[in-house]
């Protein structure tokens, strides 16, 4: 688990994380890799410099040697840390410079080979405590072969390699911040129009799709980007509209036949004296009753998605619309209706949409109840808190969320009603409704443990009633 956390990180974070990240640790490890091929390279030319300083000094000394110009001391340079010695083919020092003289031979051992030698040594006479670079020269003495070990110390060169190496310590968390920090500014700079057309993009809702994101200047990515999604908008826009148009003039169209077949089935009911034909035509008159309830379920749709309001929200006494709700399911004859309002509530919404939201809950809690339908009405702190309940076979807790869908039934849990089965629309307009009003609505089972069902609204009530 915590081997996958940093990944997990990453995968969370946004993209300028991401890409500050991504830079550091490409830029880190590419100082890093030039850092030390630097510093060893640096080494290798001050090495090679001073090995390069020592043949020549050896050079000279050999061809002083061979012409006699040289004694058992050979003269030193300017600085302590560098040294000379002339060894026979015995090993015995033979001739050296003053500050080694008397000590054995840097090398224990000559070269095997007659030939120029480079080493390197930890310990030398001098002990300087650094390492010494020895150039060993063969030289033709007068009592015959023999070396000439010319050596200095490196701690010129370790001291140089030191301070680079110290140098880039020190720099390296400089340079990864503040190109991680340009980093930062520079991704953050591209992303602000994407930010723009993200604020944009979700601010934008089926109500008023005329909305575009904004278009950044230039033609990179990001521009090309949004103009697609404006294409994409315009393209949803027009069938939005298309679609609102078709629902709201196919609604238009079918009332007026449905209107006139109402009548025209009232009249023949009226007018038959036969059972037999009245049986008949009752059916289908409640089936066009159920059609224009549709149509006008449908037409409620297409208002609601309209980019502006078609009614302006109003001061409505919700109080008054509980009354006329309970008369007019009492006039419907069947279950008890129980009316309980213990405060009056003004609320601020559409008369109209109100109304309907009371009509289509009363008529799911009277489709379904046994014998019972109670409406409750009471103040609850800053809203009205409207209980309508039944007590027919409730609601299973799995479907509570799904009866607020457009076109469900719960034909198990909840036998269709008794006038011939809803749209399915009934609930879901009723959510819309209080939502539009900033309130909320939710079924549970009876809060007296009966069995049935429970629709609880929440609306915000005016200042006035506070």
């Amino acid at each position: 688990m915590r081997a996958g956390r940093p990944a997990e990180l990453v995968r969370h974070s946004g993209i300028r994380a991401r890409v500050t990240l991504a830079t550091a640790i490409v830029v880190t490890a590419t100082l890093v890799i030039a850092g030390v091929a630097l510093v060893l390279l640096l080494q290798q030319l001050l090495v090679a410099g001073l090995d390069s300083t020592q043949l020549t000094r050896a050079n000279d000394l050999s061809a002083q040697f061979r012409s006699g110009a040289l004694g058992s001391v050979v003269p030193g340079t300017t600085t302590d840390s560098s040294l000379v010695q002339v060894v026979d083919s015995s090993g015995a020092v033979v001739a050296s410079t003053a500050n080694v003289t008397g000590e054995a031979p840097v090398l224990p051992h000559p070269p095997s080979q007659r030939q120029t030698t480079t080493t390197t040594i930890t310990d030398s006479p001098l002990d300087t405590g650094t390492a010494f670079r020895i150039v060993a020269e063969p030289v033709t003495l007068q009592s015959g072969p023999g070396w000439i070990y010319v050596a200095a110390s490196l701690g010129q060169v370790d001291s140089a390699v030191t301070q680079l190496r110290t140098l880039f310590i020190i720099g390296l968390p400089v340079v990864v911040s503040v190109v991680a920090v340009i980093a930062w500014l520079a991704v953050r700079q591209s992303l602000g129009p994407v930010e723009n057309i993200r604020r944009r993009a979700a601010a934008i809702n089926a109500s008023d799709l005329s909305q575009r994101v904004p278009v950044p200047p230039g033609t990179d990515e990001i521009a090309l980007l949004a103009t697609t999604m404006n294409d994409m908008l315009s393209r949803i826009e027009m069938a939005a509209t298309r679609q609102r148009q078709f629902v709201g003039d196919a609604s238009h169209e079918l009332r007026s036949p449905l209107a006139a077949l109402q009548i025209q089935l009232d009249l023949a009911l009226r007018q038959t004296g036969g059972d037999e034909i009245s049986a008949e035509l009752a059916p289908m008159r409640d089936q066009v009753k159920r059609m224009t309830m549709l149509i006008d379920d449908l037409l409620f749709l297409a208002r609601s998605t309209e980019p502006t309001p078609m009614v302006v929200p109003s001061r409505v006494d919700l109080d008054e619309l509980v009354f006329a709700e309970a008369q007019r399911l009492r006039e419907l004859g069947g279950p008890s209706i129980s009316v309980s309002v213990h405060n009056a509530a003004r609320v601020r919404g559409s008369f109209r949409d109100l109304t309907r939201m009371l009509r289509n809950l009363g008529d799911n809690a009277y489709d379904h109840a046994k014998s019972m339908v109670t409406i409750t009405l009471a103040i609850d702190g800053h809203a009205a808190r409207l209980v309508v309940s039944d007590d027919g076979p409730g609601i299973a807790e799995a479907d509570r969320e799904q009866i607020f869908a457009r076109f469900s039934r719960l034909d198990d849990s909840r036998m269709r009603d008794t006038r011939g089965g809803g749209s399915g629309l009934g609930l879901s307009i009723a959510r819309q409704i209080v939502e539009s009003t900033g309130g909320t609505i939710a079924v549970r089972d009876r809060a007296d443990g009966r069995g049935g069902a429970e629709f609880v609204v929440s609306v915000p009530v005016e200042d006035s009633e506070l």
